[in-house]
């Protein structure tokens, strides 16, 4: 046990020497993304020649895969990985099982998929990240697993089979790579104790300007919402953070409860914080202990200490979604590419599936994205760079020799300049090039060179893209910014009156709701007084789930009056109050009600009206 001890003594001792060498050292002429780009580079050829190696028939799939998973964090990394594994998998058994139902009927089979892929552009289009990513893989892998073969239904089997296999490898070979620079547990930890002790900053600073008065700007919002997306991937990256971490794990709803009780004290003027927490119930006690319970949690985050060995999941707050956005969506993916199946069964384009398949690829993969059409251009834009360095390649050098050590000097540069491609923001056309250069490019044990084929998948595939653009412009076109931001003033509204109106066993958990209606503040814009109007919005709906929560019969009584007169329900709310039997907490939170519905910013909201001035 002696000598143990004395080795873990040498080896902390030439850690810190080691580290005080590296800091002297001067920075590296290149910069890290050069560097991650040669290592996801020769990651994607390794896993290339894997896969020729057990001669799988598409080799360039695993080679994508590596560039596709490979994010600029770990976590979201492995998040991408599960869900592009998970997501395939189901979409080859959907595919199989099309197959099997409708092979001998083509108008049947197009209208099955053409549903399919418009089912699942719905919650692809409302879910956010790897979860909205995952949701389109499980779309589009249907046409390209079935389209290709749709004459030879038999070979839908091999395909499927050889599909995710090559995934799997691709993933496999990443997170490979990702483990000779993964972050460690103390690196991770410490970035995390970082942004906590940020972002816990910002909120007692913006509290302290609260209570002083005058000009307070807006809450910080936005930083602990992205705080809360920190925690779930520190978590995912290192689960054994997650034992004994149930406050840095609570540490966003926890900020959440300070602003909005900082936003009622600014509505209602000056008072002592505990009155003011006090009329949003008890969901907001103990408000002053939270800040330094934070700073705790950062302070023994960072040292390595736990709180007891109870294991806390990965709980992300409560986001808002768009139900209308994701409906056109679907509509316009449903119809883009019926008409594209339409065009190719009409032509008898051999080449044809290939622009269904990325008509199908581009409605579901870029819904999700802010300004879709643009986005849609862009991809439209690498995907044509990509079939000219493809062809290039593929015809002028690959053909002076059969040997793999040149392709992958070859592909090297490629995937290089597809690594960049996706990492760099700045490289708006980066993803269209990626995942279009390998497929033209077409590595294979046995190569193949016959232009006129080449050339009728690389026009089919430019053409299902364009037809994509086409779609994302008129069927129907994507909302304006404005339009979004009166949406999610719409769904702000709405989230009010179920806080105060819906019935008991509808009644919305707070805690939930919350977090859905800060997310929603993010998007209404500053239009007609629009910030103020939600922020009156969510403290009103937070006082009638406090109502409701303690009496339920005076919260119905509330909830009637509000449902009924709307915005005009100030008076009769006080009227209410002084004519029944209530506590002098229950008088202040509907005086406090009355008082924020009738806002005059809210004059302009939708919904607001009541149903007898309907």
């Amino acid at each position: 046990m002696a000598k143990t001890y004395h080795l873990h003594r040498l080896a902390r001792s030439v850690r810190v020497w080691c580290a005080a060498i590296a800091s002297q050292m001067p920075r590296p002429c290149w910069p890290t993304e050069a560097f991650s780009a040669v290592r996801l580079a020769l990651t994607s050829v390794g896993a290339i020649y894997l896969a020729m190696l057990l001669e799988l028939d598409r080799p360039e799939w695993a080679g994508w895969t590596v560039l596709s998973v490979s994010l600029v964090t770990r976590a979201s990394s492995l998040q991408k990985s599960l869900w592009r594994a998970v997501s395939s998998i189901i979409g080859c058994g959907i595919a199989l099982a099309l197959t099997a139902n409708f092979a001998q009927s083509t108008l049947a089979f197009d209208a099955a998929v053409a549903l399919w892929l418009a089912l699942l552009t719905v919650p692809a289009s409302m879910e956010r990240g790897q979860l909205s990513y995952g949701f389109a893989l499980m779309g589009y892998t249907v046409p390209i697993v079935t389209l290709a073969n749709v004459d030879q239904p038999s070979l839908v089997f091999q395909v499927a089979v050889d599909r995710c296999s090559t995934l799997l490898l691709g993933i496999a070979c990443a997170h490979a790579s990702s483990v000779l620079v993964a972050a460690g547990v103390r690196e991770v930890s410490s970035s995390l104790a970082d942004r906590l002790d940020a972002t816990a900053t910002a909120c007692g600073e913006w509290l302290r300007a609260v209570q002083r008065g005058g000009n307070v700007p807006e809450p910080p919002v936005s930083q602990v919402l992205a705080l809360d997306l920190a925690v779930a991937d520190a978590f995912t990256e290192q689960p054994s953070l997650q034992t004994g971490r149930r406050a840095v794990n609570d540490a966003p709803i926890r900020l959440l409860h300070l602003l909005a009780i900082g936003l009622l004290e600014r509505r209602l003027g000056p008072r002592d914080g505990s009155e003011t927490s006090e009329l949003l119930g008890n969901h907001f006690a103990d408000w002053g202990r939270q800040l330094p319970r934070i700073r705790l949690a950062s302070r023994l985050l960072r040292e390595g200490r736990r709180v007891g060995n109870r294991r806390t999941p990965v709980r992300l707050l409560s986001i808002d979604r768009d139900g209308r956005q994701a409906f056109n969506n679907a509509i316009r993916t449903g119809v883009a590419v019926s008409l594209a199946n339409g065009f190719w069964y009409a032509s008898g384009w051999p080449s044809g599936s290939g622009a269904v398949t990325w008509t199908a690829v581009a409605s579901i993969l870029l819904a999700a994205r802010p300004s879709p059409t643009i986005a849609t251009r862009n991809f439209l834009v690498g995907a044509a760079l990509a079939a000219v360095v493809g062809v290039v390649v593929h015809y002028s050098v690959l053909t002076t020799s059969g040997i793999f050590p040149l392709l992958a000097v070859v592909l090297l540069p490629v995937c290089m300049l597809a690594a960049l491609g996706r990492s760099d923001a700045r490289a708006v056309s980066g993803g269209g090039y990626g995942l279009v250069v390998l497929g033209i490019i077409g590595p294979t044990n046995v190569m193949q060179y016959q232009l006129d084929a080449t050339l009728n998948d690389v026009v089919a595939d430019l053409l299902g893209l364009w037809l994509a653009v086409i779609a994302f412009s008129a069927l129907p076109p994507p909302a304006s910014a404005s339009t979004r931001r009166w949406r999610a003033r719409r769904r702000m509204a709405k989230g009010f009156l179920a806080g105060v109106c819906a019935p008991d066993f509808l009644r919305p958990d707070t805690d939930r709701w919350l977090a859905r209606m800060f997310d929603r503040l993010t998007q209404v814009g500053d239009e007609d007084g629009a910030i103020n109007g939600g922020q009156a919005l969510l403290l009103a709906g937070l006082l009638g789930l406090a109502l409701r929560r303690e009496d339920p019969d005076l919260g119905r009584q509330v909830g009637a009056v509000v449902r009924a007169q709307g915005l005009k329900a100030g008076s009769t709310l006080r009227q209410l109050v002084n004519n029944v039997d209530c506590t002098t907490l229950q008088h202040d939170r509907i005086v406090a009600l009355s008082l924020l519905i009738g806002a005059g910013e809210l004059e302009l909201w939708p919904d607001l009206a009541g149903e007898q001035v309907q």
